[in-house]
Formats: C-alpha cells, sequence, structure tokens
C-alpha cells in the first residue's frame, strides 16, 4: 500500500475511499466537488495514473472533471519542478547548461545530464581537431560552421518551426534541428569548451552568434545556413527584417537572458500547438526570469 503526502491511501487498484471520490465529482454542489476535487488533485502522479484509468468508464460530465484533473495535476507538477528552476538561477553553481536540463526534465522524465554532457563533449572534441591547426580568425568561424552544419548536420527546422523540441537542448543534439537560439546555444556551449570567445545576441526576431577574434567581430546566422557578417551586416540583416536599428539590438545576451527567451519561445511553441496550460507556465517562467534579469 502506498501512502501520499495528503495521508490518502492507494493501492495500485483504485480502493474503496478513491472510488467513493470518484463518484462524488458528479455532484452538483459547488462545496462537495471543491473538496473532492483538491483531495484528488493532492494525490499527485498515482492519483493522476488512477484518474486516467476511469476516463473510459466515466459519462460525458464526469469524463470532462477527470480529464481536467488529470491535466492539472499534471501542470501543478510542471509548476513545482519550474520553481526549483527558478531557485537554480540565483545559486552559485548555476549554469546555461544545466538550466537548459532542468527546463527539459518536466517534460522529459528520463533525460540524462550526463549524456547532454557527454554529446556536447563529443561535439567539442571533434571540433578542436578541425580547428587545431587554423590561425585566421574568418577561417575558424568558416571551419566551425562547417563542422556544425554540413558535418554534423545541424539545420533550421523551417519545416516544423513550432515543435516544442526545437527549444529543447537535448532533442535538438538528437535531431540536429532546432530555430536560431537554440542552435546558437549549441555553438556557445561546444565553444565554451573550447575557449572560443563566441556569444549569443538576442537581436529582435532572431538570434545571432557573435565571434570576437583577434579584435575582429563576426556574426553568424545559424538558422539561415551560417551566414557569417560583419557588424555592418548584421545592422542591415536587422533592419532588412523591418526594425530601425539600435546598437542594443547586437548587445551581447547573458546566459539568464538565452534562458528567458528560451522559455518564451517554448511558450510560443506549445500555444502554436494548442497546448496553451503548458505555454501559459512556461511564460509565466520566463516572466520570473526576466525580472531576475540585471540590466
Amino acid at each position: 500500500m502506498v501512502q501520499n503526502d495528503t495521508g490518502m491511501h492507494m493501492k495500485q487498484e483504485p480502493d474503496s475511499k478513491f472510488k467513493a471520490l470518484i463518484k462524488l465529482l458528479d455532484d452538483e454542489d459547488p462545496q462537495v466537488f471543491a473538496a473532492v476535487e483538491r483531495e484528488l488533485l493532492d494525490g499527485g502522479d498515482e492519483v493522476a495514473r488512477m484518474l486516467e484509468l476511469e476516463i473510459d468508464n466515466a459519462d460525458t460530465n464526469v469524463r470532462k472533471r477527470i480529464e481536467n484533473l488529470v491535466s492539472r495535476i499534471h501542470l501543478e507538477k510542471l509548476q513545482r519542478e519550474y520553481d526549483h528552476l527558478l531557485d537554480f538561477v540565483s545559486h552559485p553553481d548555476f549554469s546555461l547548461e544545466r538550466a537548459l536540463y532542468l527546463l527539459a526534465k518536466p517534460l522529459y522524465p528520463k533525460v540524462d545530464f550526463a549524456d547532454v554532457e557527454s554529446e556536447l563533449n563529443d561535439l567539442s572534441n571533434d571540433l578542436r581537431k578541425r580547428i587545431a591547426a587554423v590561425e585566421d580568425p574568418y577561417d575558424i568561424v568558416q571551419h566551425v560552421n562547417d563542422f556544425f552544419l554540413n558535418e554534423m548536420g545541424f539545420a533550421g527546422n523551417s519545416k516544423d518551426y513550432y515543435d516544442p523540441d526545437n527549444s529543447i537542448l537535448h532533442r535538438v543534439l538528437q535531431t540536429r534541428r532546432g530555430i536560431p537560439i537554440s542552435l546558437g546555444i549549441v555553438y556557445l556551449l561546444v565553444g565554451r569548451r573550447l575557449n572560443i570567445p563566441v556569444f549569443g545576441v538576442g537581436a529582435p526576431a532572431h538570434f545571432l552568434v557573435k565571434f570576437v577574434l583577434e579584435g575582429k567581430e563576426f556574426y553568424v546566422d545559424v538558422f539561415n545556413g551560417g551566414r557569417i557578417m560583419s557588424r555592418k551586416d548584421a545592422e542591415d540583416s536587422i533592419s532588412d527584417m523591418g526594425f530601425s536599428f539600435e546598437p542594443r539590438f547586437l548587445k551581447i545576451s547573458s546566459d539568464l537572458e538565452i534562458l528567458a527567451r528560451s522559455c518564451r519561445n517554448m511558450a510560443r511553441a506549445f500555444s502554436a500547438i494548442d497546448e496553451q496550460p503548458k505555454a501559459n507556465v512556461l511564460m509565466e517562467l520566463s516572466i520570473e526570469l526576466e525580472r531576475l534579469i540585471t540590466f
């Protein structure tokens, strides 16, 4: 027998108390329903699994209430887990890499941080060999681009841009597909392992990667084939998108800004596929992260 933190005893199969609560789900008395609802919500994952077993046997009204309860249990869990992420960003050991793992973990419970680290380490070791003898700054950027985009096959997922997986680091590493910021993050995390001065730039509507080598700036549009741009080219590119250029558009983004922007992108992606409750949780998370950003 398993006891949850509310004191409610549950077996692997629904027990008599659970069955009684299920029967009360069609009670029209608001106070009764609210009490039943709260007790079931407090049951967590175990009760969610038991509720799912009841869906097919319930009448239409109760089925809708069960589906709503299951959804709310999962969302409350999601919110609690993202509260841990908010705590982590102020921790001395904060890193973008682990924060992105914590962002993915509630959605992919089986993801292993060690696997993510290992994949990034393998990429960095392979790239190190490619650029070991390269000295010219522009050639270094070209070799980095060629490694990621041609040899490793990373590319922008223009066909399914709003797939949430495009914003989730371990999925981008697996599928080799992403959006501008997630592809840029791969450049950053691998580049840091090699002490390459590479940074993220949160330009409006489009994330860029910036290299600073021997006093020269190179901007890379990793989503669109790895186009290498001078600062003037980058300014013109932003203007071509319909923005009146301002210097702040090419400001280097902090890790916290990158994390917050990743959350916003995930929120938009879930909204685009009609998963609005998840979108709302992620948008709230992005807002909370933005409050922590110091300019």
